[in-house]
Formats: structure tokens, sequence, C-alpha cells
């Protein structure tokens, strides 16, 4: 079965969207407007827009709005990760590796795959609510800024590749339906941890299945030489992500618990 053909490199972007009998062909600027420039539109929206909106908004509207964005992508993501394993369960990639990393998506996934790579922009909210409530860029972080002006380009690229475009519905997925229910409904605090170690997991394996299509997978042999800078592009975003996400589990879950001990200690002495 073959899945609708699609193609995003900077000098081209080709992509058949399933049932709709429509296909979009855009070269540059248009290429670097969808990845470079959302990066820059996310980016003034978290400097300009989002704060100027702070003081218009009605602390209600403000938390009805936070709760029902956490749920929808709660339920959004658990559809996505749903759809990725039931593909791999009736098709039996789930038991075949290399039948993961190369076989096409099917119409109907490759659909669902175009709103997952969407839904990264949906996800800049994320930031809207947290200036909403208060919190400076800095006290945001780096992490999250940077993490959600490139997931889009990333999600926009590994689309290139059959395995990491599965993969990511089904891991990334997974992993934001941890999130956003801990966002909307909260998770036992024991179980926070776990969520972004599973962040860095799911990256880490996701950069793995990237890094090995090329050499089984002979549909895509040579994309690595043809899309060179492409290809590159994920080695250079994903570890930054993973240093990040280390550096906040360090200091969140190891040296904070510490610092409490130390801090009860010196209590009761």
């Amino acid at each position: 079965m073959s899945s609708p053909s699609y193609l995003f490199v900077f000098e081209h972007f080709h992509m058949e969207i399933p049932y709709i009998n429509h296909t979009i062909d855009l070269f540059p600027p248009w290429t670097y407007a969808m990845s470079l420039g959302t990066c820059l539109l996310y980016l003034f929206l978290v400097t300009t827009i989002f704060p100027l909106l702070t003081t218009k908004l009605s602390p209600n509207f403000k938390h009805s709005f936070a709760k029902i964005h956490h749920g929808l992508l709660f339920l959004y993501s658990l559809f996505s990760c749903v759809a990725a394993l039931y593909h791999l369960i009736i098709t039996g990639e789930i038991t075949n590796w290399s039948a993961l990393i190369c076989n096409p998506l099917p119409p109907w996934l490759r659909f669902i795959s175009i709103t997952f790579t969407v839904s990264k922009i949906w996800e800049w909210l994320d930031t809207a609510i947290l200036i909403w409530k208060g919190h400076s860029l800095k006290k945001i972080g780096f992490l999250h800024t940077y993490h959600h002006a490139t997931t889009f380009l990333l999600m926009i690229i590994v689309m290139n590749l059959p395995g990491p475009e599965k993969g990511g519905m089904l891991l990334n997925g997974f992993v934001h339906v941890l999130m956003y229910y801990h966002f909307a409904f909260r998770l036992p605090k024991f179980l926070r941890p776990i969520i972004t170690a599973l962040q860095i997991v799911q990256l880490i394996t996701l950069t793995y299945m990237w890094h090995i299509v090329p050499d089984l997978c002979p549909r895509y042999e040579n994309f690595s030489r043809e899309h060179l800078i492409i290809f590159l592009i994920p080695y250079a975003l994903v570890p930054v992500y993973c240093l990040f996400f280390l550096k906040f589990f360090i200091e969140q879950y190891l040296f904070s618990s510490s610092e409490k001990v130390t801090s009860s200690s010196r209590k009761k002495q």
C-alpha cells in the first residue's frame, strides 16, 4: 500500500493531502516561511502578542481556557497515539522492525500525521497560558521556549521518513497524553519525573529511527546524500532538547530532593 507522497526540503515542499485530491507544491521563499518563519512567528507571539493579552483577558477566561486547551490536547494526543498503535498492530509492524521503519503510511494515517504536525503550532498556546499566569520568559525557561519554537520545523522534516513519522505519533503522542493529562487534571507527584524521563527516551529513540532509515530502507538509501541539510537538522535540534530535559530532570527531581532533605534536617537541629 503506497501513501500519498510527501517531501519537505528547503528547495521544495510537495504534499498530497489524502481524501481531498489536492496537492500542495511550494518553493522558496514559502518553504522558508513554513519552517524558519514559524520559529520567528512563535518568538514574536511570546514576546509581543501573548503578553499584550494578559491584561485584556479575565482571570476566569484564562483559567477556563487553560483547562479546555490542556484537556483537548490530552484527547488529541491519545487519539494520535492510539491511531498509530492500531496501524502497527493490524499490519504486524509492531513486531517487524524493518516494516515499521520502511513501510509507507496508509492515507488515513498520513492524514492524522498531517494534523499531528500542525498540532505543534496549537501547542504554542502552552506558552500563552504560562504568560497569562504571570510567568516571565526567564521563568518559563530556555527549554520550553526553544522546544516550542522548533518542534513544528522538526515535525515537517520528520514526516519525510515513514519510521520516525509513525514513531513520532506513537511515542511523542504517548508522552503528550501523560503530560497534558497532568496539566489538565494533575498526576501523582511520583509520576512527574517519569514524564521527563520518557521525553528523553522517546527523543533518543526517534533520532535512532531517523538515523537508520537510509541504511535499512532501499527506497530512502540516497535521502541523506541528496538532502544532507534536512537530514542533519534533527541531529542539531534533538540533542539540545535532550540536554535541557536532562538538566531539568536533575535540577527538579534529584538536586531539588536533596536540598529539601538538607533543609528539613537543619530545621530539626
